[in-house]
């Protein structure tokens, strides 16, 4: 057997074995006699509800203009889960992140042009957009630089748009309150 065919006879494995596999995973679940596996829901508090209104993904540079977003949500009654609230010393970040967006009802990811292109907040984003496909649960993008184009799954949902607006604008406070009232829903 020269090169060439000893060549074509790997590849041909190889595809019959990825083959085989992909075939399995399509069937598994009728072989098993079950459904395949789903994700659990969000844990929930004994009444039912979420621990938190909301999750507030973010970029380490926009942490002040989050501080100061998440007070005035709280003072209209949402309850808002952000790094700064989960996160204690000794915590394992990624586990109490997780956890806290897990047991919010809605995610809200702030964006920025340091959003856009941090670690952190692109792992956020995935898992709010998931989460929102497959549960239902509102996902807000809100925007608070120029500059910054959403994402296409970001881009589809209407936005809060806080570019230029000062915590004592009264644009903000409208905004501020629309916004507090679905998160509350």
């Amino acid at each position: 057997m020269d090169t060439a065919e000893l060549i074509v006879a790997v590849v041909s494995g190889i595809a019959g074995i990825a083959a085989a596999y992909f075939g399995y995973v399509q069937v598994r679940g009728k072989l098993r006699g079950r459904a395949p596996e789903r994700l659990p829901p969000p844990p929930q508090r004994r009444n039912g509800a979420p621990t938190y209104d909301v999750f507030v993904s973010y970029a380490p540079e926009d942490a002040a203009w989050v501080k100061e977003f998440a007070e005035r949500l709280e003072q209209e009654g949402v309850k808002v889960a952000y790094d700064e609230v989960v996160l204690r010393p000794g915590d394992v970040r990624v586990h109490q992140l997780e956890e806290a967006i897990r047991d919010s009802a809605h995610g809200l990811l702030v964006f920025s042009r340091a959003s856009v292109s941090d670690g952190w907040a692109q792992q956020d984003y995935v898992t709010l957009i998931e989460r929102s496909a497959r549960t239902g649960q509102r996902f807000v993008p809100v925007l608070i630089e120029d500059d910054v184009t959403l994402p296409e799954f970001a881009a589809i949902r209407y936005h809060c748009d806080f570019r230029g607006l000062a915590p004592e604008n009264t644009r903000y406070e409208e905004l501020i309150a629309r916004l507090a009232e679905v998160l509350r829903r």
